[in-house]
């Protein structure tokens, strides 16, 4: 058990560090890697079977000659001819009668030691027939018969060589002997036939009529098959590795050329910076997912120059706008202390503190867009609440501001604050802007599960180019008399802002010719 825990944890470890160094190989090396262990399981399991098909067919048409020769050579027995074998391959045959006599061998049977006893059955004989059908089967061959040794070797025991022709007796022996070597301790195919052999043809009679009935055996060694599917086997050993190597090499260019705008897109982000940002990566024809990474590396691109350029102009702008107050207070505090004696200091003090009160709400406002998009918070709060406090609040200011038709309740989700702070600028802006009168109105709608603020004011209608731009930072339509009611072109952008916040909206619409302008605001209400 133990063991077994051993060789778990082995192959665990074993499996983690080939997942690691795998995972340090580059993109191209790893595709290479797999596509050429995959050609080279493909190609290897193709090759093997093609190497097999090939030897199977191979000993099929063995098996089908050697079956055809057997029939051929029993018939020639059978005839009373001399067997003289197949002359292209050179099978060794033996024909054995009943008595257990050797009556025909070639190929070397004769010098084995018992082959007479170690082949299979002799088939039924034919009653009527001069062969039977040749019966299939196999036989493993004992060893050579070294009784006349001295004949055969040389005194060191090895063979002796193979006579340049074989036309006498003591030759085709010396050929013989070697062949029975060659056929030692193998397992071959054998092919058994029965032969009728009539009494005018037979010269070693077996049966009392005068005739021979003998078997005839043609033994097929098994190098035939493997001789026919040899030559392929050195093309398939070493034509698999080169066909993987060579379709690793190929998925290497393809890779390493597929990622090759990836790093013309590389070198291009990392020479952007800061002051650079109007520059964009290359976007290749391929339409691939390299051509979609390089569009939209090109958006970001684009959406963070926007965000630059606005943050930018955002420091600028809140940089001109403070400006202005410390420098009335800065003006106001060296006054005082050059001419002590001719300024007010009431006066002076009142002064430096309206500057530092703008300053204070100028950098609060700040503050408030500058802070991340966090979503508001999600506890009730009453919309037509808020709206009727802020009303009573102004008209007891003496503004001209009304509150109609509002509902006795209309909760959303969200910052009570922020949307005090939110309806708040809105009242400011109209107040600030109108002739004679403001009008506030709340409308909760149960279909849509929305909540509606609208603040009219009746002053000049605006534009419908500046629907919009009023809700850019520090926007003034009318630059003189924002100034002097100490406005710092913040507060719609605060308002939006903090409507967005809230997953609602606030728009701008003026009903020409009529006077005046509306702010809408639209705000999801509890569901």
């Amino acid at each position: 058990m133990a063991r077994t825990r051993t060789r778990t944890r082995t192959r665990t470890r074993t499996r983690t560090r080939t997942r690691a160094l795998l995972a340090r190989l580059p993109g191209q090396a790893r595709i290479a890697l797999v596509a050429g262990l995959t050609a080279l399981v493909l190609f290897g399991a193709g090759a093997w079977w093609l190497f097999r098909h090939a030897r199977e067919d191979a000993a099929r048409a063995t098996d089908n000659r050697a079956y055809e020769l057997s029939t051929q050579l029993a018939a020639q027995a059978a005839a009373g001819k001399e067997i003289l074998g197949d002359p292209l391959r050179g099978w060794p045959l033996i024909e054995i009668d009943r008595t257990g006599r050797t009556v025909a061998a070639a190929g070397g049977t004769q010098h084995l030691t018992d082959l007479a006893a170690l082949l299979p059955p002799p088939p039924d004989q034919p009653p009527h027939r001069a062969t039977s059908g040749s019966q299939r089967g196999t036989v493993h061959v004992g060893a050579v018969d070294e009784s006349d040794r001295d004949r055969f070797h040389r005194p060191d025991g090895t063979l002796k060589p193979p006579p340049v022709s074989n036309t006498t007796a003591e030759q085709r022996a010396l050929i013989a002997h070697r062949q029975a070597h060659v056929l030692a301790h193998r397992t071959m195919t054998v092919f058994a036939t029965a032969v009728h052999v009539p009494a005018h043809a037979c010269r070693l009679p077996t049966e009392p009529d005068g005739s021979c009935r003998a078997t005839l055996y043609v033994l097929v060694p098994p190098d035939d098959a493997e001789a026919v599917a040899a030559p392929l086997r050195t093309p398939l050993t070493a034509g698999v590795p080169l066909a993987g190597l060579l379709v690793a090499a190929l998925a290497w260019a393809a890779a390493r050329r597929s990622l090759r705008p990836v790093e013309a897109i590389r070198r291009e982000v990392a020479e952007i910076t800061d002051t650079s940002l109007d520059r964009r990566v290359p976007v290749p024809e391929a339409r691939d997912p390299v051509r979609r990474l390089a569009l939209t590396t090109n958006t970001t691109l684009d959406r963070l120059e926007t965000a630059v350029d606005r943050q930018r102009r955002f420091v600028a702008d809140a940089s001109h706008e403070l400006r202005s107050p410390i420098a009335a207070l800065r003006y106001e505090l060296e006054t005082a202390l050059a001419h002590p004696d001719t300024v007010d200091a009431h006066e002076t003090l009142r002064n430096a503190l309206t500057a530092t009160r703008r300053v204070h709400t100028l950098t609060e406002d700040l503050l408030l867009l500058a802070r991340p998009d966090r979503p508001a918070a999600h506890s009730l709060t009453d919309l037509a609440g808020i709206a009727a406090e802020l009303v009573h609040e102004y008209e007891q200011r003496g503004h001209p501001v009304s509150l109609r038709g509002g509902p006795d309740q209309a909760p959303v989700r969200g910052d009570g604050l922020q949307l005090h702070r939110l309806l708040r600028n809105l009242l400011d802006n109209a107040v600030r802007h109108a002739r004679t009168a403001v009008v506030l109105k709340v409308t909760p709608d149960g279909r849509t599960h929305t909540v509606t603020v609208a603040v009219h004011n009746d002053g000049t209608p605006l534009a419908p180019d500046a629907y919009e731009r009023v809700f850019e930072r520090f926007t003034r339509l009318d630059e003189a008399r924002t100034r002097d009611a100490g406005g710092s072109g913040l507060g719609l952008a605060i308002a939006r802002d903090i409507a967005e916040r809230h997953h609602g909206t606030l728009t701008a619409r003026s009903d020409h010719p009529r006077p005046g302008t509306t702010f809408t605001l639209v705000l999801p209400g509890p569901k």
